[in-house]
């Protein structure tokens, strides 16, 4: 039978095609949609507040009639739209700026409830207030006693109409939202019924004089705990069912070729990579397959552990493949590994979309042989022709970059092979748990010798001639830079520097004298090879790029980095940008121009002039801005923690990217306590599930299904 928590709500009473299309808008589409889609917050309609009792500053929602609409504009050319509303003690104004649709929003006349904080009582004035238009037959008592939930609309949608839908999408999903937590789990942690807490977040059919913040505060505490527990079920699920899975791989201990390499090294490896590896060893010579993260702050030398751990696997007469976003990283690990492996009997080859078909012939019937060697690639290593029955270690890079079911295609070549997934993106505690919750984590938290912090600057746009001139200097000094564009070509909706425009300007006008080099996303692969090649070489001095430059460029020899309209970027991708520089012995400069117009810059003016435009130090950094963080820290993972509070999960790491369940309600850093508590209440039910009563055991069920589809195993006992 079909779920149906999945039925349309175009079939909902007072919906149809038109309402179903505006719900849609809004995300909503099925019943389980709706159920799940949470008032952002509660208004407090206890009491409704007279006009001539309105006090400064104190939010208070009031009840009256439209007496007249106006619209104006400013010199400036701004759209005022205002609304007089009376009630029988006295007259409020309301106001909007810059939404000249609001006045289509109200008639002389109507009924309107209206919500914000009142300013200059006794004449009071609401500016952009929550309204809500009422029915011709409404009475204010309707309203009082309560906390209203306010969810998002589209303009088609009032509030009113809003709760209707969803109360009555709620009213069929409740049979279907059985309780799934023993009796004896929420006695002890005082929780709410599942099916209780959905009706108080909603105020659906429950009692007026019980909706409390206390009640609300403790039925959201249930509804994220719901979420954080389902994903960490599922993923503790999926780890013990990888563990039963058949797996014939293995490998031998540490031997002469391990040896050989590790004499040969240049360099003496850090502590937290000996520490890694000492981890990763114990994972290969173990009778199940690793599944390990390793998470690596850039130019922490996570190359040289996967490579070492290729060699392990290698030497066991095994496969080891490196799986790669791009083509560009692919090549440069390549001629990284290359370089470090040159004096060692081991066979390397690279497969790619470029690869000419004579030698990718070449290479997969290799590979299908089970000749053991490295094989470094990009998604071409999951193509159906290519074949790797003895393939004993796969490394994914930068595995942010792939889905989840590109990785598995990888893994998946062998019956079960040993997983190492690397990313250089830092990903905060919180998100680690339910995105990588399944995985073993290592971390190297600690950069080579050598390696200078990088100065950090964030600046407005009226520096950047400064910049040009600095920029200058260190050509000359015989290092180059990158400049950086968040876009390829102009957008008719986003004011922003487009980097082919600013590629012409900068060749011509700004920097004739110089060799000016241009990458960006569309152009072809081998066009972007040969101007990386030149930049490697030093010919292209500077390289004009968007964000393609993100992962997998090694320069030693840049030492400035200019991020154009900084604003438009997250906080973890210009750390991941920032990483392209200092990676040589040179001191290196990072310089984001911030040209949000929220941000005024506050540089006393005395002074400037006179200031030498050649020295980096005088690029001072804007404390108000919101990159500043960028010019506090090298840290990747203090970088992450605040970019996560800034963006959420959902643009700081592509959350659909991750197969897991969507958060409606939960929070990963409002909520990082219940995180932790939904992973031990996870952890101990699987541990005592064949004590779970039978029914228990048949929601839990069927609540996972709900979230991963039907292929979620591993409930009952055994």
């Amino acid at each position: 039978m079909d779920d149906p928590l999945q039925q349309s709500l175009q079939y909902l009473p007072g919906v149809g095609p038109k309402r179903a299309a505006a719900l849609a808008r809004c995300g909503l589409q099925t019943i389980w949609d709706a159920a799940n889609y949470f008032p952002f917050r509660h208004e407090d309609r206890r009491s409704i507040t007279v006009i001539k009792d309105l006090q400064n500053g104190t939010p208070a929602t009031v009840y009256g009639i439209v007496d007249a609409v106006s619209v104006r504009q400013t010199r400036r050319r701004q759209t005022i739209v205002s609304i007089a509303v009376k009630d029988a003690t006295g007259l409020l104004l309301a106001t909007w700026f810059n939404q000249s649709w609001m006045k289509d929003k109200f008639t002389e006349g109507a009924k309107v409830l209206l919500t914000g904080k009142p300013q200059d009582v006794p004449r009071p004035a609401f500016s952009s207030p929550l309204y809500e238009i009422l029915p011709e037959d409404f009475f204010p008592d309707e309203y009082e006693g309560t906390l209203a939930p306010i969810y998002r609309l589209t303009e088609e949608l009032t509030p009113r109409i809003m709760r209707q839908i969803i109360h009555a999408a709620l009213e069929r999903a409740l049979p279907h939202l059985a309780e799934y937590f023993p009796d004896k789990v929420l006695q002890q942690y005082d929780l709410v019924p599942l099916p209780e807490a959905y009706r108080i977040m909603h105020a659906c059919n429950y009692p007026v004089e019980q909706l409390t913040p206390v009640t609300l505060a403790r039925a959201q505490r249930r509804l994220v705990l719901d979420e954080f527990f389902v994903i960490s079920m599922g993923l503790l699920l999926k780890r013990a069912r990888t563990g039963q899975l058949p797996y014939t791989v293995r490998h031998a201990p540490p031997g002469e070729l391990l040896r050989r390499f590790m004499a040969q090294l240049p360099f003496t490896l850090t502590g937290a990579q000996t520490r890694v590896l000492k981890e990763i060893k114990h994972d290969l010579l173990a009778p199940t397959p690793m599944n390990r993260l390793l998470q690596g702050d850039v130019g922490s030398g996570k190359t040289i552990v996967a490579v070492i751990a290729a060699v392990m696997a290698i030497e066991g007469g095994y496969q080891a493949a490196v799986m790669a976003p791009t083509e560009i990283l692919a090549q440069q690990h390549y001629k990284t590994m290359t370089a470090l492996l040159h004096d060692l009997p081991v066979k390397i080859n690279l497969l790619t979309g470029s690869t000419p078909a004579r030698e990718r012939r070449m290479v997969v019937a290799e590979l299908e042989r089970g000749e053991p060697q490295l094989i470094i690639g990009t998604h071409a290593l999951i193509q159906s022709a290519v074949n790797m029955p003895r393939l004993g270690l796969a490394v994914v890079d930068e595995q942010h970059k792939f889905g989840v079911m590109q990785r598995n295609c990888l893994r998946d070549q062998a019956e079960q092979t040993d997983t190492l997934v690397m990313t250089a993106t830092p990903i905060p505690r919180s998100l680690a748990l339910t995105v990588y919750g399944d995985l073993a984590v290592s971390k190297l938290d600690e950069l080579p010798r050598g390696r200078r912090p990088i100065k950090t600057y964030v600046i407005k746009p009226d520096r950047l001639p400064r910049v040009w001139q600095f920029i200058r200097k260190e050509i000359a000094a015989g290092h180059q830079a990158y400049i950086v564009y968040p876009l390829i070509d102009e957008s008719d909706t986003l004011p922003l520097k487009p980097a082919t425009l600013m590629y012409e300007e900068l060749r011509t006008r700004i920097f004739p004298e110089l060799q000016v080099g241009l990458v960006h996303g569309r152009m072809h692969a081998q066009d972007k090879e040969t101007v990386m090649r030149a930049f490697a070489a030093g010919t292209v001095q500077v390289l004009v790029s968007t964000t393609v430059i993100e992962v997998g460029i090694d320069v030693p020899n840049a030492t400035v980095m200019v991020v154009e309209d900084a604003h438009q970027f997250g906080l973890a991708q210009l750390h991941q940008l920032r990483g392209r520089i200092g990676r040589g012995g040179a001191e290196s400069h990072c310089i984001l121009v911030d040209g949000g117009a929220d941000v005024p810059d506050e540089r006393p003016a005395r002074g400037r002039a006179a200031r030498a435009p050649q020295q980096p130090e005088l690029l001072d950094t804007n404390p108000r801005s919101r990159l500043a963080v960028m010019a506090q820290t090298n840290d990747g993972f203090v970088i992450a923690e605040e970019d996560l509070k800034l963006r959420g999960p959902g643009e700081f790491f592509g959350m659909q990217q991750t197969g897991l369940p969507a958060l409606h309600i939960a929070d990963l850093v409002r909520d990082e306590e219940e995180l932790k508590f939904a992973r031990h209440l996870a952890e101990t039910l699987l541990d005592y599930r064949e004590s779970l009563k039978p029914e228990t055991r048949d929601r839990l069920r069927a609540r996972l299904q709900r979230a991963f589809g039907t292929s979620i195993r591993g409930v009952d006992a055994g």
